[in-house]
């Protein structure tokens, strides 16, 4: 039998599986080659492809993993190391979790974001999800905080004369963010800080919630480490 064909004539009744070189055998071995083994790297076999869909929605590849078999646990399940997702598929795979801004970040910046970014929904709308959403985007650049009521007022019992006394008008639904800049890793990494603006200003947007107010502040750290 020839082995081309072999899985695919395996498949039909043994009438068709005769001996001897006939056309089916020929047109079988053809649809295996298509279908399950190519032999080619650059025309992988679309068996071949399915094999790799795994590694399309893991932006930083999959570790080999193995569960052990216990009388009451599961079936043991063995996992093959797998590479990340290509570049071309990260913003799309951006857009499958729902981040908006991705334009904003490389492939790279990208993988990290997405990894990290689905456990954080369950907060969204809060002081710690805008915190740690910032943090997992820029945190290699520089940190953030987040003042909820920047603008205060005289309030009687908390303000103090002649220091923080100032007549306003109380806005609850406004609050500041203020990014405090690694100008050294930035200027590695990213170049002008006006362009950092634009980021960290596309995802306050993305974050916030929709009837709230917002001031962005960029001020450079002064206790950054210095290069080793």
């Amino acid at each position: 039998m020839n082995d081309t064909a072999g899985r695919l004539l395996a498949a039909l009744p043994a009438i068709y599986r005769a001996t001897g070189d006939d056309p089916l055998r020929a047109l079988l071995a053809a649809f295996e080659r298509m279908l399950l083994a190519s032999g080619n790297a650059n025309a992988p076999a679309i068996a071949d492809e399915i094999d790799a869909i795994p590694s399309l929605f893991a932006p930083l590849g999959v570790k080999p993993t193995a569960y052990r078999q216990t009388i009451n646990g599961p079936a043991s399940i063995q996992s093959e190391a797998r590479p990340p997702a290509p570049d071309r598929f990260m913003p799309w795979l951006a857009q499958w979790v729902a981040f908006t801004p991705y334009r904003y970040f490389s492939a790279d910046e990208l993988r990290h974001i997405v990894a990290g970014i689905v456990p954080l929904y369950g907060r969204r709308g809060t002081r710690d999800y805008m915190e740690k959403l910032l943090a997992l985007c820029f945190g290699a650049i520089g940190e953030s905080s987040i003042d909820e009521n920047p603008v205060r007022g005289f309030v009687i019992g908390r303000s103090h004369v002649g220091v923080d006394t100032e007549l306003a008008v109380s806005e609850p639904y406004r609050f500041r963010v203020e990014f405090r800049l690694h100008e050294r890793a930035f200027t590695r990494a990213h170049g002008a800080p006006h362009d950092l603006e634009e980021r960290v200003r596309a995802v306050v947007e993305f974050a916030r919630p929709a009837h709230t107010e917002y001031e962005l502040v960029l001020t450079r750290n002064q206790r950054e480490p210095m290069e080793g």
